[in-house]
């Protein structure tokens, strides 16, 4: 599925979706009065306030302001993005999505990639269950991998031959230039042949299940002992983390999130019973790593690294605080014995030892300034470290989290906070700070008549066509508000499903009238034609009151210049202005 999805579809899938069955699956509800509520999934409360309707199709909770319907639920809860919350409550609501839905050409390639690589895999898959993949199968046995689990991470042998795949991709009339685009093709003087032979296969999948890339493992001694497959347009490798899908429920059911080297370190540590773990691809740390998991696990994720614990381990861990500093995690190092991996460990020393050992990890904040600045330091080398620190702040985006870090660092190495000021960072990051700040216009504060005359509006299929008749919306001067409610007054018009409508408003405004419509449904409240003509008489007031305004001040302008034509008009406009004003008394 690619492109903009249809309408008529998302409003099939939000008719057979019952919202109150949706967030039952997460939240014990409990029925008061038209409504259900409980207590929020989005943060800790002890009171319930998180209210669900399932005849309007909205949640909201009035203790932190989070508001929305089925896809917008769905979304937070499993951390997932629109396509893929769209594509979950279609097959629970047995609803068949087309495969293409307005797709353009990058979108159809990526879709075909991705069709290549999950045939990759079945055929990979059969040649481990074949006579074939007997060494493969021995291999891993040896290593201590059951079946389940290789079942569990769809683990399968790329044939010797060298050109196994080559035949099968012929058999299903691939295109050759697609086979080799994909990567999992080769071509070398005219000649295709199989990226990987002899190789035992660990699908990489992104965070939707997707296969979108391979790890193969040499049987043999050839080299290298591990082969990702090349950057393409679906994979790239500092991008993603091995094992992200296959963890995703338990990162965010635990907040936590493992992250070790190789596929096997991975593998086995979920097999021994720590199944949030994943893996990076052979690459160094990136922040997009980590702003991956923190996409699954939620912004209070907390990371576990594991180390060597020789002195190389201990810089590996200096370097990952400016990465995590920067993408907005935070991370804690374990340090394993010197010459042993997390596979070497679990397997010798137990899970629960290697459970003790991910507790005793301390801060990787703490890690880094007890290392960065040593008890007592001399002024020189506090100076030097303030340097340094200054250097790694200056990659924080997030405002709160530069915060408490350059409190941390000044009570460190006491010096004042503003020794890492703001507005000394780097431009680059700078940039990404506005770039990634909501626009300013849902800063301004809400005209009251204006937002009371949306809520009113969102209640009330008469309201909006009056409201529409009476042409005030081009009299407001909020202009999401205005949009908001011509967007709201076109849905009542047109039949649309106002949840629809909602969801494309900006996410203040939608949480606001979620609010609005569930509390409708539980109080009786004023009469939202008054309240409309109430609001359309003070916004109009307030509109012709200002151009009275700017027709006072273009009279002195004319009078000035001795402009007596212009002059002469706006006396006129003046004197119609206050005839009008005189026929509404």
């Amino acid at each position: 599925m690619a492109g903009r999805i249809p309408e008529e579809i998302l409003q099939t899938i939000r008719d057979r979706t019952s919202l109150v069955d949706l967030v039952s699956n997460y939240v014990n509800l409990k029925q008061t009065g038209r409504n259900h509520s409980g207590l929020c999934p989005f943060h800790d409360e002890k009171t319930p306030s998180f209210s669900v309707s399932d005849e309007r199709g909205f949640f909201k909770c009035f203790g932190c302001g989070v508001g929305g319907n089925a896809f917008t639920f769905l979304m937070r809860i499993e951390r997932i993005d629109f396509p893929e919350a769209v594509e979950q409550l279609a097959q629970r609501a047995g609803i068949a999505l087309p495969e293409r839905v307005e797709a353009g050409p990058v979108a159809k390639k990526r879709d075909t990639l991705v069709d290549l690589h999950e045939s990759a895999e079945r055929f990979y898959r059969k040649a481990w269950e074949s006579p074939r993949g007997e060494a493969a199968r021995e291999y891993l046995a040896g290593r201590g991998v059951s079946e389940e689990t290789v079942e569990a991470f769809g683990i399968g042998f790329a044939p010797a031959g060298g050109n196994e795949l080559t035949r099968w991709f012929g058999q299903q009339k691939v295109s050759r230039r697609a086979a080799v685009e994909s990567g999992l093709l080769a071509e070398r003087d005219g000649r295709v042949y199989d990226r990987f032979r002899g190789r035992i296969m660990f699908p990489i999948r992104d965070r939707r299940g997707r296969v979108i890339a391979f790890g193969g493992r040499a049987l043999g001694d050839d080299q290298p002992k591990y082969l990702n497959s090349p950057e393409t347009p679906i994979f790239t490798k500092g991008d993603g983390v091995y094992g992200v899908s296959e963890a995703r429920k338990s990162i965010r059911d635990a907040g936590r999130v493992v992250l070790v080297e190789g596929y096997m370190d991975a593998v086995m540590l979920v097999q021994a019973g720590i199944p949030y773990t994943v893996a990076t691809l052979g690459t160094a740390l990136t922040t997009q790593q980590l702003r991956l998991v923190r996409g699954v696990g939620g912004e209070q994720v907390q990371v576990f690294f594991f180390f060597d614990g020789d002195t190389a381990g201990q810089k590996a861990a200096l370097r990952a605080f400016g990465i995590c500093a920067e993408a907005g995690v935070w991370g804690r190092p374990a340090f394993l014995p010197d010459g042993m991996d997390p596979d070497d460990y679990v397997r010798e020393h137990g899970v629960e030892a290697t459970l003790a050992l991910l507790e005793k990890a301390p801060e990787l904040l703490d890690f880094y300034f007890d290392e960065t600045v040593p008890a007592g330091a001399a002024l020189p080398e506090r100076t030097r470290a303030a340097k340094e620190v200054k250097r790694v702040l200056a990659r924080v985006s997030d405002q709160v989290q530069f915060d408490l870090l350059a409190r941390r660092a000044a009570q460190r190495l006491g010096v004042s906070e503003m020794v890492f000021g703001r507005d000394e960072r780097s431009p680059s990051v700078a940039a990404q700070s506005s770039s990634e700040a909501p626009p300013p216009e849902l800063d301004v504060e809400w005209p009251v008549a204006e937002k009371m005359l949306l809520e009113a509006v969102a209640l009330d299929a008469n309201v909006a066509r009056w409201v529409i008749e009476a042409e005030v919306v081009d009299k407001f001067v909020h202009a999401g508000l205005a949009a908001a409610t011509s967007r709201l007054a076109d849905a009542w018009d047109s039949g649309e499903s106002l949840s629809g409508a909602v969801d494309d408003l900006p996410e203040e405004i939608a949480n606001h009238l979620s609010g609005v419509l569930l509390a409708s449904d539980d109080e009786e409240g004023p009469d939202p034609m008054r309240v409309a003509e109430d609001c359309v008489a003070r916004i109009c007031k307030r509109f012709e009151s200002a151009r009275r305004r700017l027709l006072v001040a273009e009279l002195r302008r004319a009078e000035r210049d001795g402009d007596v034509d212009s002059e002469k008009e706006v006396l006129r406009s003046l004197e119609e202005m206050k005839r009008r004003e005189g026929d509404r008394l």
